[in-house]
């Protein structure tokens, strides 16, 4: 075996699996059955076997003997590896996470890293009439329903680009688009559809472009390429394509925001949380699993903000 320098993080891997290894493998199983989704399953992975399997490796440390000190050790090498605050937070929070259910599953000690602290980023958001604008820039209706249906969901752009033809819905005078976490695979994750509720209008405009503006294919995908591939077939969009096309959209409408896909999603949950949108509410038409990423994410809120809805508030009980 190699000497490894400090900092430095892969993970060297023998012929036989180690303790390490297997409670990791269990706690992704845990998860996974747990619900979490694909990603957040992939991203523990890789944090507790590139960091964390990497530096007990390399100090030859087996699981019952993790101390706190030598989290804390850990986490000073992540940054003398030149990691930032945000990157050493994030590992040590799936790090941390993984050894509260060492300790409850394995019977391992009660440990816990230290998580530094860090300054709440300022989001820049995009208003409705930005949102106008970007879709007004837009020349094919696909392109315009896309930037819609980003803006009016705050869908995520892999789901946006797995959105097929029958995940429109019609219930009474109801109209959604049932959103399938997939994952790379493009198998479905678990139990993790969703319907999102969409206006009438956006319907309908979305139900013409499949009957009228979207060419016929060998998929059911909602948005393909314009133009035939090399296979012959007009094809599903690549996520690349998406965020391409909303950044180029962005630039040519004069947007002074770096425009990106996500900026819909965080614009919408802003929009929301503004109008006292109920935060479970909201929670559940991102699809996230918990309230903390609304805390963590949406805290950029301003004060003029919290004084309307308190002012709200007590307005109505006069």
């Amino acid at each position: 075996m190699s000497k490894k320098r400090a900092g430095e993080l892969q993970v060297v891997r023998g012929g036989q699996r180690t303790e390490w290894e297997r409670i990791i493998s269990d706690f992704e199983a845990s998860a996974q059955a747990g619900g979490l989704s694909f990603r957040t399953v992939e991203h523990y992975s890789d944090v507790l076997r590139r960091v964390l399997l990497g530096y007990c490796t390399r100090n030859e440390i087996e699981p019952q003997a993790l101390t706190k000190r030598d989290l804390e050790r850990l986490s000073a090498e992540l940054f003398e590896a030149g990691r930032s605050r945000q990157s050493v937070k994030t590992y040590m929070s799936a790090i941390n996470r993984f050894l509260k259910w060492c300790a409850e599953e394995e019977g391992l000690a009660s440990l816990r890293g230290p998580e530094p602290k860090v300054e709440r980023r300022i989001l820049d958001v995009l208003t409705r009439e930005e949102i106008g604008q970007i879709e007004e820039a837009a020349v094919t209706e696909r392109d315009k329903l896309i930037v819609r249906v980003l803006a009016d969901t705050g869908i995520r752009v892999g789901e946006l680009r797995g959105l097929r033809i029958g995940d429109l819905v019609a219930d009474g005078r109801e109209r959604y688009l049932r959103i399938v976490g997939r994952n790379q695979g493009g198998g479905a994750k678990g139990d993790s559809s969703r319907l999102v509720p969409i206006t009438p209008g956006l319907y309908m405009r979305l139900d013409r472009y499949v009957r009228r503006g979207r060419p016929e294919c060998n998929t059911d995908r909602l948005f393909v390429t314009l133009e035939r591939r090399p296979s012959g077939d007009y094809e599903p969009l690549a996520e690349r394509s998406i965020q391409g096309m909303v950044e180029m959209l962005g630039r040519k409408a004069g947007i002074n925001k770096q425009v990106h896909p996500h900026l819909f999603r965080h614009s919408l949950a802003t929009n929301l949380l503004r109008k006292h949108v109920n935060p479970v509410q909201v929670r559940d038409i991102l699809g996230h699993t918990s309230l903390a990423m609304i805390d963590r994410v949406y805290s950029h809120l301003a004060a003029s903000d919290a004084h309307q809805a308190l002012m709200e508030a007590l307005r109505a009980d006069e």
